[in-house]
């Protein structure tokens, strides 16, 4: 008689953690935010895996109607359906007090300094002048927008500088999404003409990832599902302060089919006719564009320009139908094919992919991705929708993923800050408190992770999150705060060093550069030996200093009337 063969716990937490690692390892390829000579965007291997049909996703969730309630800015009454704020924190949390503060003296310096960045770089005119999309003064009398782009590089010659693409990126609303919120503070905060410009544009940016998804034979229309991006017509423009400059779309205007993307041509869409789509949009980006929907809503609430607030509402309103369809679709994100066919993406294996699914893990980690449902289901719903996160500590996954790849963090850390953001959003005051506490603790591990060393992006990393963190309530410890003066100090001075702001300069030789900062220093041999914060979150202090949010118990760190002067 045989014996049966049994496979004790520590192997079977083995063959889970394989399993896992397997998935992970297939999942998007994670953030692109290098922008640099070496630095691609993270789905450029063409993995050319079958993805399964399913038409199951064609009905309708929301209103079709975009419009405004009344379009005499006089008159104007916010819509019902755009949610309103909290005017203030509606409670405290408390931390145990570690480290020495920032003087006032080093808030005086970092605040300086980083008022002498911003303006010497002009960032938000700069940002301005290498966003392209759909020009305003386009002859064919196409909606404008702008994106920033990655995987691209610019081409000087003479006095016309051109913005062409090494290969098609997939993860450009993770930039516009990171930026839009200090651009929306900023303008509402002085009404600083670029940052208006920047918000305007990259509002219409996203909106444009939504209505060029739709085909023009489209019946029923299905208007809530959002590309990757899309490809316009190259076409010769003016920037802002009046220079030449061309879009070059050519190299990214053909199809192509893939895994984690593909590349369709829409012909006849009813907005922009003939342009190019990237589809399968996936979570990677969803941290920060679920972030911005409470700056959309204080955007449209506080504005008496009717170009923005449209915008907004328009935007508002395209992420509200999206996240409805993700929730009621058991919180998967599907996209459209090549001739505007709804579908979910699938491995070859049968599974949903990764990165249009947050449940693949559900069955050994029943909260791993709580965080991003939570906040997708507010935005949806306005509450949480059954969802209980408990203190938002994705647990042994999120371990899973920071080994498998360190890109992932910026995911997780990103949707446990939207899920504390979108609870005090929406009023839901007890789940918030919960998740704060949680969002506390998860700084104190970071501060002192015995992993940290292994990673050059991890404080850098850190000092963004906790900025953005305490826009949402967390009262930084003394420690954090001396965290964030040294790697925004670091940053600032090492952005302002590159050499290519003006590529219009007299200084500049006609030539190929990369004209955006890469975060990385290499050595010789192309290895990564220091870091810094990205340059689309080196803005997160006009973020910090609009929001109603700060928690004045918190380790202060920048003067921010200073730095709104």
């Amino acid at each position: 008689m045989s014996k049966r063969f049994r496979i004790s716990p520590i192997w079977r937490w083995l063959l889970v953690l394989a399993v896992i690692a397997a998935f992970l390892g297939a999942c998007d390829s994670g953030d692109d935010d290098d922008d640099g000579a070496t630095a691609s965007d993270d789905d450029t291997v063409d993995d050319d895996d079958d993805t399964a049909d399913d038409d199951t996703a064609d009905d309708d969730t929301g209103d079709d109607d975009t419009s405004l309630d009344d379009d005499d800015d006089d008159t104007f009454v916010v819509p019902e359906d755009i949610v309103d704020p909290p005017a203030a924190m509606p409670f405290s949390i408390e931390r145990e007090q570690v480290g020495a503060a920032p003087t006032i003296g080093e808030i005086d310096e970092f605040t300086a300094t980083m008022k002498s960045f911003y303006e010497g770089v002009d960032y938000f005119r700069w940002a301005a002048t290498h966003s392209f999309g759909a020009p305003a003064d386009n002859p064919d009398g196409d909606p404008p927008y702008m994106i920033w782009w990655t995987n691209t590089v610019a081409v000087k010659d003479g006095d016309t500088v051109t913005y062409t693409f090494d290969t098609a990126p997939d993860n450009t609303t993770a930039k516009v999404t990171r930026i839009l919120p200090a651009a929306i503070g900023l303008y509402l905060s002085t009404g600083d003409a670029d940052a208006r410009e920047v918000a305007l544009g990259y509002m219409r940016g996203l909106s444009a990832t939504y209505d060029g998804m739709i085909w023009g034979d489209e019946d029923p229309v299905v208007d809530y599902l959002m590309a990757r991006t899309i490809f316009y017509r190259s076409y010769a423009y003016t920037t802002p302060d009046g220079r030449q400059a061309f879009a070059d779309y050519e190299p990214v205007r053909h199809e192509e089919e893939a895994r984690r993307h593909d590349t369709w041509h829409n012909p006849n869409n009813p907005t922009w006719g003939d342009i190019y789509v990237r589809n399968k949009r996936s979570k990677d980006d969803f941290p920060y564009l679920f972030r911005d929907v409470p700056f959309l809503a204080r955007l449209i609430r506080a504005t008496d320009d009717a170009e923005m607030r449209d915008a907004a509402i328009k935007l508002y309103r395209q992420i509200v139908r999206m996240c409805r369809d993700i929730v009621d679709k058991d919180y998967k994100i599907y996209t459209k094919g090549e001739n505007g066919e709804v579908f979910l993406p699938m491995t070859e294996n049968g599974f949903v992919d990764d990165f249009a699914s947050y449940t693949n893990y559900d069955a050994v980690f029943p909260n791993a991705e709580c965080n991003p449902k939570i906040a997708a289901s507010y935005i949806a719903y306005g509450d949480a929708h059954g969802n209980d996160c408990a203190d938002g500590d994705g647990g042994l996954y999120e371990t899973i993923v920071l080994l498998s790849h360190f890109w992932g963090t910026n995911m997780i850390w990103g949707y446990h800050v939207s899920a504390v953001s979108n609870a005090l959003t929406f009023g839901d005051n007890d789940t918030a408190r919960a998740l704060l506490e949680g969002l506390a603790a998860r700084m104190d591990k970071l501060m002192d992770n015995p992993l940290a060393d292994n990673y050059v992006e991890w404080y850098p990393d850190v000092a963004a999150l906790l900025v953005i963190a305490a826009a949402n309530g967390l009262p930084l410890t003394n420690r954090e705060a001396a965290l964030v003066v040294r790697h925004y100090t670091e940053a600032a001075a090492y952005l302002a060093d590159f050499d290519y702001w003006d590529l219009w300069d007299a200084s500049v030789p006609d030539g190929e550069y990369v004209y955006i900062p890469d975060r990385y220093v290499y050595d010789g041999e192309g290895n990564a030996i220091d870091y810094f914060v990205r340059i689309t979150e080196i803005t997160h202090l006009y973020e910090y200093c609009y929001s109603p949010l700060k928690d004045p118990a918190g380790a202060k760190f920048v003067d921010c009337d200073t730095l709104l002067e």
